[in-house]
């Protein structure tokens, strides 16, 4: 099961890399009078113009990385499984596929549904989409995005429960995970997040800090000793 763990490790850090990155593409030609996010519908669509093919790479770039934690989560089921332990990872398996399915719609839709609206608009004619109905695909995008950042704090915390009983990896590492996946819910439904996690200072950098740690437990599955932890300890 070694390998099965390395590779959910692997998918695990590169996930967390492709969602560090993935907006180096756009940033890389975002106008230096304009904030990011944009602030306005206006600038949304002047970004994506500007951006073009940028755009749907770097949203391609987020599908890809949302499958890799999908892989990851289920990989740690599956070694934690066939150790004899309960099934509360399969749980974090199971909540992190509904929170990156609804990570990948909200990408889908930003990506490319509203790439084409965008351009569409930029574009004028008889058929261009009104700057209102821009709009409102960008809002569409944010139902799917906002619960789906919320379950993905869920799924750390119940996964991190299994490093914390020393199960698997690094009780620090459970530690830490444990600590990010209270913030982020926490700051949320006290409204320190934005309300779509769009306050960068609180939202942003908890979302950053939960990608960081599914870097960490990547590195620790892919070069960690394990001492065969999963099969020595009875279930708990």
């Amino acid at each position: 099961m070694m390998l099965v763990l390395k590779l959910a490790g692997s998918a695990f850090a590169v996930g967390a890399v492709l969602f560090f990155t993935r907006m180096a593409p756009v940033f890389a030609v975002l106008p230096d009078d304009m904030p990011f996010p944009p602030s306005s519908v206006s600038d949304t669509v002047r970004l994506v113009e500007i951006a073009g093919i940028r755009w749907r790479i770097s949203h391609a770039m987020g599908l890809i990385a949302a499958s890799l934690f999908i892989a990851g989560y289920w990989g740690h089921a599956r070694v934690l499984a066939r150790a004899g332990r309960n099934h509360i990872a399969t749980i974090a398996a199971i909540v992190a596929t509904l929170s990156f399915c609804l990570f990948s719609a909200a990408l889908v839709i930003d990506g490319f549904l509203l790439s084409a609206a965008a351009n569409a608009h930029a574009s004028g004619g008889a058929n261009a989409p009104l700057l209102a109905e821009v709009a409102a695909i960008h809002d569409r995008a944010l139902v799917f995005f906002t619960p789906g950042v919320f379950l993905m704090f869920i799924a750390m915390g119940v996964l991190s429960s299994r490093l914390l009983h020393g199960l698997i990896h690094s009780r620090w590492l459970g530690f830490l995970g444990m600590t990010v996946a209270i913030a982020g819910p926490t700051a949320y439904l006290f409204g320190l997040a934005g309300p779509n996690w769009n306050n960068l200072r609180i939202g942003g950098s908890l979302m950053m800090a939960a990608f960081l740690w599914h870097f960490l437990v990547g590195v620790a599955a892919f070069f960690g000793k394990h001492h065969d932890k999963t099969q020595s300890t009875a279930a708990i």
